[in-house]
């Protein structure tokens, strides 16, 4: 088969959970003999196409040349589009799996289908039913809950910068009306529509608003890394004379490592207890601001980490993995690592940890966005002597579902959306509207974003939010 594969990035540049998830797929369909292509948004800004190797595999990077082409107002690009037009003209894949739409364009489903090819679709994160992507309300770090709408979506994506003064807020309701008609028009196309977990798929139809929606979200769990061979025997808080705790993933505000440190410091004056924290710092100021945060306490910053090589990290010596995530995780590719280690695991009890975690496998759980309920729960791994060793003997030690059972069930999918084709619609010129429809709707898309450019550079920063007032 010629496979194409689309994501909002992909490893170097970007190396998140979705976008190794991608890589390993891709890697894995490609020694299964599949002719794999792999389109990727980037954060290069000089616009164009650039054609690379990766680990054996295709990858085109499409560039954007707009502004901030990550903000919500920017889902739809007619650059992309006529990009993603030629491209499919060009190569003629089999079929299309569509990973996200964020740097590319929300209208990859339904070009696909102009082009007589084949589309699947796999929601890794919220970005279909929250312009934020998380479901993190900026305000009060909340999870969020809401149906996507104007009320309350505009008013709470507004709050992220860059703000844009010059966009009336009737304007953005129409905004966000066409973007989730699109985004249901996708799903609505697609061959087939997969999330990683039960719990995700569930929240996915209660946030778009669909109690019996025109397609099945299908569960297909992601590959995970094999359990690890450690060369120590990891001892219990007592026993050792501490609590010794891991986190690692990106240090943003949405994984709330800032509640693990709030914890920390509940616990700090009680019991002895120390944690080591990885992950990328690309968000200087947040990191900065965990620094002064964690000030005083036994906390050692390691920065970016290889994921493939936890085994050898100082990170691999700790007794508890603990995420402080906001999010209601789709999957959690961490706690797939953290299991692979062998350490007991402290997790929120929300979204597809809560499907996924209970003391039955190895893990303790707590209310979601509480550093007290959290420092709780790690205050039970002290004072209760035998429940980390009886945790520890309930992780989930058996091999992790294998790259190659993974790309297996793909194999199958793609087999079929072949054999069913590519869903009737208008072809491009024949009045789709923007994507790829009347050359003068597509003229008013290009001047929309223009104006959207132009409005931002003439505003202040400060007026963005880009700057302190």
């Amino acid at each position: 088969m010629k496979i194409l594969l689309a994501a909002h990035g992909y490893p170097p540049e970007l190396a998140g959970g979705t976008e190794r998830e991608v890589a390993q797929l891709a890697r894995e369909l490609q020694a299964r003999g599949h002719a794999v292509t792999v389109l990727a948004g980037t954060l290069r800004t000089q616009a164009g196409l650039a054609e690379s190797q990766q680990d054996g595999v295709r990858v085109l990077r499409l560039a954007r040349g707009d502004l901030y082409f990550d903000h919500w107002h920017k889902s739809s690009s007619p650059a992309v589009q006529r990009a993603v037009r030629e491209l499919l003209a060009r190569e003629r894949p089999d079929v299309l799996h569509v990973h996200h739409w964020l740097r590319l364009t929300r209208e990859l489903v339904f070009l696909a289908a102009q082009a007589r090819v084949p589309a699947l679709v796999s929601l890794h994160d919220a970005w279909t039913s929250c312009p934020l992507t998380f479901r993190v309300r900026p305000d009060t770090q909340a999870a969020c809950d809401a149906q996507v709408g104007p009320h309350p979506c505009v008013r709470c994506a507004g709050r992220v910068p860059p703000f844009t003064p010059w966009v009336p807020v009737e304007a953005q309701y129409m905004l966000l009306a066409e973007r989730q008609r699109d985004l249901l028009r996708e799903l609505t196309l697609a061959r087939a529509v997969v999330a990683p977990s039960r719990a995700h798929a569930d929240a996915l139809r209660r946030h778009l608003g669909l109690a019996e929606p025109p397609w099945t979200i299908e569960v297909e769990s992601p590959a995970g890394p094999q359990p690890s061979a450690v060369s120590f025997e990891r001892r219990p808080p007592r026993a050792l004379g501490r609590l010794v705790l891991a986190s690692f993933g990106a240090l943003t505000p949405i994984k709330g490592v800032d509640l693990v440190c709030d914890a920390l410091r509940a616990l700090a004056a009680e019991l002895p207890v120390e944690l080591e924290l990885a992950g990328d710092e690309s968000d200087a100021r947040h990191a900065a601001e965990l620094r002064q945060r964690c000030a005083g306490l036994a906390v050692r910053f390691h920065g970016a980490y290889d994921a493939e090589r936890l085994a050898e990290h100082p990170l691999s010596r700790a007794q508890v993995f603990v995420s402080g995530s906001r999010a209601a995780e789709s999957w959690g590719r961490v706690l797939d690592e953290a299991r692979a280690l062998g350490l007991v695991s402290v997790l929120p009890r929300a979204g597809a940890f809560a499907e996924r975690a209970d003391e039955a496998r190895g893990a303790l759980l707590y209310e979601p966005g509480s550093a007290a309920s959290l420092a709780q729960a790690l205050r039970r791994l002290w004072h209760e002597p035998e429940l980390w060793s009886t945790l520890a003997a309930r992780v989930p030690r058996e091999a992790a579902r294998s790259p190659g059972a993974l790309a297996a069930a793909w194999e199958a999918r793609y087999a079929a959306a072949i054999a069913a084709g590519a869903p009737a619609v208008p072809a491009a010129g024949a009045g789709a509207g923007g994507a790829g429809g009347d050359w003068y709707s597509e003229r008013l898309a290009e001047f929309a974003v223009e104006q959207w450019d132009r409005s931002l550079s003439a505003t202040a920063p400060r007026e963005l939010g880009l700057e302190p007032r």
